[in-house]
């Protein structure tokens, strides 16, 4: 029994998801989490955190494609996780001393570049060491975003108990995990001409969006998940400071829209196979302008719950679609390539705009306490984003129906 279970802890599959759970697990303290921290620890304006994330959000265009082109030459497919993990753990580390706005801003915005390009990476490990094995993609990605949830909830609960550091060491402790986590990934050599000069391995990477099909994808991804911005910023301050709901209340209230899309990807992945990667993107546009003009209105707590169900079409439908998009057009060995271009040049300039705004728009509207008409300015960046999935909507491949499962 214990030779069977250390056979199935050798798995490549099960590794990958226990990289992609640590990795989660930090993503749900840090995303809803950060500005909390900004604020109370460091004392950072709205605009403030609002510009901290927009600039790491413009880093990643240029970091991004040659990042990417880096990985490409190496001869481990390990080594920007052992990268961007360290990089991570030190800054964290080093925000333990520093208080001047200057020196946060500086620090915090290598570690996003770092932060955002574990994301592809983690992403196209998952996708590529479960594709024949235990556990399957669904179940295993499933598993990352319940990660999440834990991270969420017990962060908020630290929270109300500790105060806002306790951010600070989950997310330092998540970090130096990392490191340990990708060193048990088992060595996986890079396809691929390595030897090329890094110049045409950069150039190879942008060339790819001379595919006008992939293109239209990642501008409509990009834009849809581009409309989570304002909930980031200000999500988290509406609900404890307008609603006065507690800081345990939020984290839940964030896990409860983290269980729709474990939900989605555990119970749902396979059943959605019958649909297009297309049509995924534009359910996922459809949900955004309902959910972001929903919450404009400031609903009562009990309506909080069902909209945030709403993230198995805002954040899984639109994930889940890109992903089978890129895989079908570029498959395993440009895939992350293919998920750094899309997060560089798509992801990343949308996210980086919207979240300039949104911080901007929170501040000046929070004075009057209309924080939450905020979102409306996501409702219309969904509605551009919906218009694009839409056209790619109209370029749709057929698909191959499941057994028993008619056509789409």
């Amino acid at each position: 029994m214990v030779e069977s279970m250390t056979s199935n802890l050798a798995r490549p599959g099960v590794r990958a998801t226990v990289l992609a759970c640590l990795f989660f697990a930090g993503f749900g303290a840090l995303i809803p989490f950060l500005p909390v921290w900004l604020e109370k620890a460091h004392g950072f304006t709205g605009s403030q955190i609002g510009l901290v994330l927009a600039i790491g959000g413009f880093s990643r265009i240029i970091a991004g494609p040659l990042t990417a082109a880096w990985a490409d030459g190496r001869s481990d497919r390990r080594a920007p996780m052992f990268l961007f993990s360290i990089i991570l753990t030190a800054g964290f580390a080093s925000l333990w001393f520093v208080e001047n706005f200057a020196l946060v801003f500086a620090i915090i915005l290598i570690m996003d570049v770092a932060f955002w390009g574990l994301v592809p990476v983690v992403e196209a490990a998952l996708l590529r060491l479960t594709k024949y094995g235990w556990p399957r993609y669904g179940l295993a990605r499933g598993l990352a975003s319940a990660a999440f949830v834990v991270g969420s909830s017990v962060v908020g609960s630290l929270i109300d108990g500790y105060g806002p550091w306790a951010i600070w060491a989950w997310l330092f402790g998540i970090s130096a995990l990392l490191i340990v986590a990708a060193a048990w990934m088992k060595p996986e050599p890079v396809g691929g001409d390595r030897e090329a000069p890094f110049a045409s391995r950069f150039a190879s990477g942008i060339g790819m969006l001379k595919d006008r099909k992939f293109a239209l994808m990642i501008f409509a991804a990009g834009l849809i998940q581009a409309t989570h911005s304002y909930f980031y910023v200000a999500g988290t301050l509406i609900w404890t400071n307008d609603q006065q709901l507690s800081s345990t209340l939020a984290g839940n209230l964030w896990s409860v829209g983290v269980i729709a899309e474990v939900g989605f990807l555990i119970f749902l992945a396979r059943w959605t196979e019958k649909f297009t990667p297309e049509t995924l993107i534009l359910f996922g546009g459809l949900s955004a302008i309902v959910r972001w003009t929903a919450l404009s209105m400031l609903p009562p707590v009990w309506m909080l719950f069902p909209l945030q169900l709403l993230h198995a079409g805002t954040f899984a439908a639109t994930f889940l679609g890109g992903v089978r998009m890129t895989q079908a057009l570029h498959g395993d060995e440009r895939t992350p390539t293919a998920q750094m271009i899309y997060m560089a040049l798509a992801s990343a300039p949308a996210q980086a705009i919207t979240t300039l705004i949104s911080g901007e728009l929170y501040e000046y509207l929070n004075a009057t306490g209309r924080g939450a008409l905020g979102y409306l300015s996501m409702t219309f960046v969904a509605i551009i984003g919906t218009g694009l999935a839409w056209l790619l909507w109209l370029r749709r491949d057929a698909v191959a129906a499941p057994a028993g499962l008619p056509a789409e």
